[in-house]
């Protein structure tokens, strides 16, 4: 292992320059992913172009600064990132290590030795670069061993930091396992300090490359110019020796970034808008029009006339003849128009290019919605290259395919972090949600709520059934584990009543329609709860019989009797009127 990084120092390799063939196949793209995504100054200063040649160098200045960023683009990407991370705190964890346990929720300084957890440290610095760049690398790292004793190596774990797709320069697969690598070149930014005061001043280059041999992993830095660096105190070639079984790396990777199609689009956009805010500010000034007969007017009148008298010595008097030309205009000012002329009267350009330049606009920012939708569609393993259109099945399937690297990822993380600790651990525990959606909240209960409406309108007990699944599918599917939403779904076939509206069921329990076994069941109340309501009902109308009786002062059957006599007895004795309230019949 030290020859080889000998020969490294020996042939004056420019490790710049030493890139993967497949990194300078991605290396053109990279840039404009990034300042698209970043939508700041850069991405303005780079793509930002003159109308023409004929555009000056001070008019395009000015258009630049008052040119605004439509950064449609990000903001589809962003929503695709927020779909994700909004499951992300229903992951699961145990990889087999209290200390990643611990760091994966903030504790023991976090993940990352800021007290950052593993949802935050995947939502900043994993999924951004993920969607963007279509690749993020993560490396485990361990603080060094102050001692040998137990002690000593108290309250010291791993922690991981990433790497950008443009800083993992090259690499080498092991065959067996491409996710191990067994070569490795990297490209870290340090901090140049002050002498003086000790503070940082600017950022300086440093590459990483490291190699792993016969379950040791060999590490060795270089300079800006491909020069070993070399700890205080040590002489010779620095290494640093890992009692690892393999390179402490894991990679994050899509087949393709989501910037790939739309990039452009936002560039077009940013163009677009340049052009309408300089037509909107410079074309904005009405200006006055007014008819002219050359027949009648001074300035070319016959000779003698108004013209002579601006030629002085001979020459012509520029300034009187600006005179004739200048119009005062106002509302105090009014004008002599020759007859048959037309009035005159203030115009402006027409807003037709201005109109059909914000059509455009809305048609690209619709396409950069469409193309997102499409790109994650593409990245399920299932979609079909002849599909040029999505739907909601392969949306979620796409957004469950990110999901997977991330697990993968994130597992790999985890296997690193316990052979820091111990070599022979169990393989750690991570899940990620299986579904995810692009939709809104609102967006998801209105839908349920129409599928849900429309179960009573259609007679179909089949549809019933799977309306009742699809509503319940778009109102809980992103927040519920599969399994949960499979038991549901299985509940709503072997329901005997699909949909149910309180009031609906107690009349149709009225109208003998429906027996309480049914309706207590389209409820969901526990079986036997109709037997016990009866039985309830029955104690209470007994309860109420008695309390009667004793207010009567007589048993449950004589109270009864004795109303009814007393009831016959009224009507027997009932009082005649002694006089006809109307006379005989005529």
């Amino acid at each position: 292992m030290e020859n080889e990084i000998l020969n490294i120092v020996d042939k004056n390799i420019d490790l710049a320059e030493l890139t993967h063939p497949a990194y300078n196949v991605d290396v053109a793209n990279w840039q404009k992913w990034r300042l698209t995504y970043d939508s700041g100054q850069d991405f303005l200063d780079q793509y930002l172009k003159k109308f023409t040649d004929r555009e000056g160098d001070d008019d395009f200045q000015l258009r630049k600064e008052i040119s605004y960023i439509p950064a449609f683009a990000k903001a589809a990407v962003n929503d695709v990132k927020d779909a994700i991370f909004q499951r992300i705190s229903d992951v699961t964890r145990d990889a087999n290590s209290e200390s990643y346990n611990d760091s994966v929720i903030g504790k023991r300084s976090g993940v990352d030795r800021a007290g950052t957890t593993m949802n935050s440290f995947i939502g900043s610095n994993i999924l951004p670069e993920l969607l963007t760049m279509k690749r993020v690398g993560v490396f485990v790292d361990m603080p060094e061993l102050r001692g040998q004793t137990l002690a000593d190596q108290q309250g010291i774990n791993p922690y991981i930091y990433s790497y950008r797709a443009e800083d993992i320069l090259n690499w080498d697969i092991d065959l067996q396992n491409n996710k191990q690598y067994k070569k490795l070149l990297l490209r870290d930014f340090i901090f140049e300090t002050d002498e003086a005061t000790g503070l940082p001043i600017e950022f300086t280059e440093r590459y990483r490359y490291i190699s792993s041999f016969e379950d040791t992993v060999s590490v060795q830095f270089f300079d800006a110019d491909s020069k070993p660096i070399t700890r205080e105190g040590i002489s010779g070639i620095d290494i640093i020796e890992l009692n690892l079984p393999e390179i402490p790396f894991a990679v994050f990777e899509l087949t393709d970034s989501l910037l790939k199609d739309i990039a452009n689009y936002q560039i077009a956009l940013l163009n677009l808008a340049s052009s309408d805010m300089a037509y909107a500010l410079n074309c904005n000034f009405p200006f006055y029009t007014e008819q002219f007969d050359p027949r009648v007017d001074n300035l070319f009148g016959r000779p003698g006339g108004s013209d002579v008298s601006i030629i002085k010595g001979g020459e012509r008097d520029e300034t009187m003849a600006a005179k004739n030309y200048e119009i005062e205009v106002g509302t105090m000012t009014g004008r002599r128009v020759p007859k048959g002329l037309e009035m005159p009267k203030y115009i402006h350009p027409s807003p037709e290019p201005l109109r059909a330049s914000m059509d455009k606009q809305k048609e690209l920012k619709n396409d950069i919605n469409r193309l997102v939708k499409l790109a994650v569609s593409s990245l399920s393993p299932n979609a079909s290259g002849e599909s040029k259109s999505f739907d909601e099945r392969s949306l979620e399937a796409g957004l469950s395919a990110i999901g997977l690297e991330l697990e993968q990822g994130e597992r790999r993380i985890a296997q690193l972090w316990q052979s820091y600790e111990n070599r022979k651990a169990n393989s750690p525990t991570i899940v990620y949600p299986k579904k995810y959606s692009l939709q809104s909240d609102k967006d998801l209960r209105d839908e349920s709520k129409e599928l849900a409406e429309s179960v009573k309108n259609i007679p179909s007990l089949i549809y019933k059934r799977e309306a009742m699944k699809l509503a319940v599918n778009k109102r809980l599917g992103c927040r519920i584990s599969l399994e949960t939403l499979e038991a549901i779904e299985k509940e709503i076939d072997q329901s005997e009543v699909i949909f149910h509206n309180p009031e609906e069921l107690s009349r149709d329990v009225e109208l003998s329609l429906i027996d309480p076994e049914t309706a207590s069941k389209a409820k969901g109340y526990p079986e036997g709860t109709v037997k016990k309501a009866e039985d309830a009902h029955a104690e209470r109308i007994k309860r109420i019989a008695e309390s009667q009786a004793k207010a009567r002062g007589a048993s449950d059957l004589g109270g009864l009797e004795n109303a009814s006599r007393e009831e016959k007895m009224d009507k027997d004795n009932e009082i005649v009127p002694s006089e006809k309230t109307r006379g005989e019949e005529k």
